[in-house]
């Protein structure tokens, strides 16, 4: 009798939408662009994300893949130190304000939150594979053609646009992750020239939409990148990039983001300047443990008055000082160690935009580096070995008598 036949990716598929927690990531991932409310307030997708939690969380034994569990639980670490800090300033100043930029008690709750996305992605993955990253791209896909058809509907101001976002930085900013996450998904899920090249041509049309400098930077690059990796992806994308330059709308983006690269806003201010940065070395004294998040009126600069410093760089100095700084870059370790360098540097737009705007916050980056972890992953023919996830140090569980003929795949081993 002949072996059963791997189920096609489409059978996958169908049959993976039969899950109730499925079918709510992949409304998570198509919402995430629509803001309904005020930022810093819950959206949409977070409250589907709320729904989410309990749905992966059942039936999981508690345990990760080791590969997983080691920046998992430096993460868990570094959420521990925005907890300590700022509830202590919440104790220190007497400031018990839940919401706003001059209390401090709602800042946590993003940190456990995004830890918790991320959490899930991974949940997830263990418990359905490669076709999991399948439908996170598409969906993916179908939210970035969302906001395409959007731009033709929507309107901002004259040079920039925000589509279903506040503002024209947070389209400019998902724009980034959307073209790091297909890039990265590119290679692993050998994705079609014409599906790669529609999807990375759509991320960088939205960043230009949004005239964010950094954002049409960060996805130009990711194209160009992916398109040195695989020529062949030329071919599909030569014609569509000859074919948007003769529209209307590429046109007017593409002259929006010259006029804001060409207009300097502050010439008389240096880049660290205009973003806040002074407020570090006007306040050394904070540096060492943390001035915590929010609370701002106890700060006037000349330059950013009582706002935030509008760097994730910056902020994590400042707002959690060199104790969280040094967490944030052994969980940063973490997840890059053992990783394929091209892979590793898909992630480097994303570090280029939160040096120039604040997007620590942002639920979307914890799950493209969920996905990145995942990516890291690779299957062996033994059965993968599992990890408690404790703030204490993981206790592997081994198989009871592992085959001599099949050891497990080298931790970290990129898969792709």
């Amino acid at each position: 009798m002949p072996p059963a036949s791997r189920p096609r990716p489409r059978s996958e598929l169908r049959a993976l939408l039969r899950r109730p927690e499925v079918v709510v990531w992949c409304a998570f991932v198509i919402c995430i662009p629509f803001y309904v409310f005020s930022s810093g307030l819950p959206q949409p997708g977070d409250m589907l994300m709320l729904l989410l939690l309990p749905l992966a969380l059942y039936g999981w034994n508690g345990r990760l893949l080791s590969v997983f569990a080691r920046p998992f639980r430096v993460l868990l670490l570094f959420t521990l130190w925005v907890v300590i800090v700022q509830y202590s300033w919440a104790t220190i100043m007497g400031n018990w304000g839940f919401h706003g930029k001059d209390t401090f008690l709602l800042f946590p709750v993003y940190y456990v939150f995004n830890g918790l996305v991320m959490l899930v992605s991974l949940i997830l993955y263990q418990r359905y594979g490669d076709a999991f990253l399948r439908l996170t791209m598409w969906c993916l896909l179908i939210s970035v053609g969302v906001q395409i058809a959007g731009s033709f509907f929507t309107f901002y101001n004259k040079y920039r646009q925000a589509i279903f976002f506040n503002n024209p930085n947070q389209l400019g900013y998902y724009s980034v992750l959307a073209s790091c996450m297909l890039a990265l998904l590119q290679r692993k899920l050998k994705l079609g020239l014409l599906v790669t090249a529609v999807g990375l041509l759509g991320c960088l049309f939205l960043a230009l939409l949004s005239a964010s400098r950094a954002a049409a930077a960060g996805s130009a690059v990711v194209l160009v990148v992916s398109l040195a990796s695989n020529p062949r992806i030329v071919l599909a994308a030569v014609p569509l990039i000859a074919a948007l330059l003769l529209t209307g709308p590429v046109a007017r983006a593409l002259d929006a983001t010259e006029h804001r690269v060409k207009v300097d806003q502050f010439p008389e201010l240096n880049f660290l300047e205009e973003r806040g940065w002074g407020r570090i070395y006007d306040n050394p004294e904070y540096v060492l443990l943390g001035a915590g998040e929010g609370g701002t009126s106890r700060f006037r600069d000349a330059i950013v008055g009582t706002h935030e410093i509008h760097s994730s760089a910056g902020m994590l100095i400042f707002s959690y000082g060199l104790v969280g700084t040094s967490i944030f870059l052994w969980f940063v370790f973490r997840v890059l160690s053992g990783a394929r360098l091209g892979a590793s540097m898909m992630l480097a737009p994303i570090v280029t935009f939160t040096v120039a705007h604040h997007g620590l916050r942002d639920s979307m980056l914890w799950m493209v580096l969920g996905i990145f972890l995942t990516l890291k992953h690779q299957r062996a023919r033994a059965p993968a070995q599992a990890v408690v996830v404790t703030p204490s140090a993981p206790v592997a569980t081994p198989p009871a008598k592992p085959p001599p003929a099949s050891p497990p795949a080298p931790e970290g081993a990129f898969a792709g």
